[in-house]
């Protein structure tokens, strides 16, 4: 009789460690209005499933106020329904990719954390009849995470991306309205290939390195000489923005991480 005993309480004690270990796998969140104009209109949530080698996998579903339904239908913004940046916390480490939708409205994304960080994921979309929403989401990577001192703390608007030398011809602007600045993207002549004439596309992800709200820039006019773009940003609230500005040249997608202020 006291060996039964004992072994129901071994039982049901590993029963219980087996139910923290599957809880400790899946941790769940929801997210944080990031967007510095507009409101939040719906509901994001995030679950992070642990997997081997620090592969870990991002679900995210959003809802309606007041809803147990995902969302299902969404005006896709760059033939995409779902955008997810992912920043490390010391804004030295960037990624713009696109989730598969597993499901009705469950978006899935395989992602490999380098383990004692810190990450902010972004998760950008414009659900139907809605205006656009961006949540924000922190994530952590291992046991401890550890915040690194970032040397994004003055503006650097020059940055080398692949064979180009990217910059922004201002590093200050004015907050809290809308403005042009030029962006240079040069080849280096002594690069090999053909230099392109002009890149097929530019973008930018903008977060406030305080305040950690987000912008973004879809498109980009082209000035018609080679090879500036003027970028159309929108109103900002004062502070130290770290920009990724993103290009294709019809070969490859570039990434340069520039730097500018908000005054």
């Amino acid at each position: 009789m006291e060996n039964r005993t004992i072994r129901g309480v071994i039982a049901i004690i590993a029963c219980a460690l087996t139910v923290c270990v599957a809880r400790a796998a899946v941790l769940q969140q929801s997210g944080q209005y990031a967007l510095a104009q507009g409101k939040p209109q719906i509901v994001s949530r995030l679950s992070l499933i642990n997997g081997p080698s620090g592969l870990q996998t991002l679900v995210l579903t959003q809802y309606a106020p007041h809803s147990t339904a995902p969302l299902t239908r969404y005006a896709p913004t760059e033939d995409e329904p779902l955008h997810i940046v992912i920043v490390r916390d010391d804004f030295l480490s960037f990624g713009h990719l696109h989730p598969h939708m597993s499901g009705q409205g469950v978006f899935r994304l395989p992602y490999l954390f380098e383990r004692g960080h810190r990450y902010y994921a972004y998760v950008a979309s414009q659900p139907a009849g809605l205006h656009e929403q961006v949540f924000r989401f922190v994530v952590a990577s291992g046991t401890a995470s550890r915040h690194l001192t970032t040397s994004v703390v003055a503006p650097a608007v020059h940055a080398r991306a692949g064979p180009y030398d990217v910059s922004l011809d201002q590093s200050r602007v004015r907050a809290a309205r809308p403005q042009l600045v030029t962006a240079d993207i040069t080849r280096n002549p002594r690069a090999p290939g053909v230099a392109p004439y002009h890149v097929a596309w530019v973008r930018a992800v903008l977060v406030n390195t305080s305040s950690l709200t987000y912008a973004h820039i879809d498109g980009a006019i082209n000035r018609g000489l080679c090879c500036e773009y003027a970028l159309r940003l929108p109103p900002l609230t004062k502070g130290l923005y770290r920009m990724w500005l993103q290009f294709d040249d019809g070969t490859s997608i570039y990434t340069a991480p520039l730097t500018f202020a908000a005054q």
